[in-house]
């Protein structure tokens, strides 16, 4: 048993540090350490984990948005609105944390045109639901009026 193999001469620190692999439960590549330090490591774990969260708030964006278009309904889009902000904080998150791919300028400009869009979505159906109320309370003073005469 060596405690420190760098005494023996027979083994430079550049030998001992190839010899040295991690393995990764999210993949079945074995990876250097002598390319890689801890913190890079760390750095592309979190980046794997982020990713994966990206892409389940992506399809609960997708699901939801679907919901939206096959029943336009208050809760439907509260729903979507919902998940577009979850999406959109992560992804703040990890410019943040990862590097600027954009600028913060164009950042808040694509999350101004998403809100803007949103705001427009809500309009419509505000609109398209418009008629539904206004039938809704037709219905119910008709309602009113029959209790009236059942009385």
């Amino acid at each position: 048993m060596r405690i420190n193999p760098l005494e023996d001469g027979k083994f430079r620190s550049s030998e001992v540090k190839k010899k040295k692999k991690i393995k990764f439960k999210s993949s079945s590549a074995v990876r250097s350490m002598d390319s890689t330090s801890f913190f890079e490591v760390l750095e592309e774990a979190e980046e794997e984990k982020l990713d994966e969260l990206l892409e389940r708030l992506i399809r609960q964006v997708v699901k939801s948005g679907n919901n939206l278009v096959r029943s336009p309904t208050q809760e439907n889009f509260r729903s979507y609105r919902e998940s577009i902000k979850d999406f959109l904080k992560v992804i703040e998150k990890k410019l943040y944390k990862i590097g600027k791919q954009l600028s913060s300028v164009d950042l808040h400009l694509i999350v101004q045109e998403v809100d803007n869009r949103l705001e427009k979505i809500a309009a419509e159906l505000f609109e398209a639901e418009r008629g539904a109320i206004l039938l809704s309370a037709r219905v119910q003073e008709i309602y009113g009026l029959l209790m009236d005469l059942y009385r």
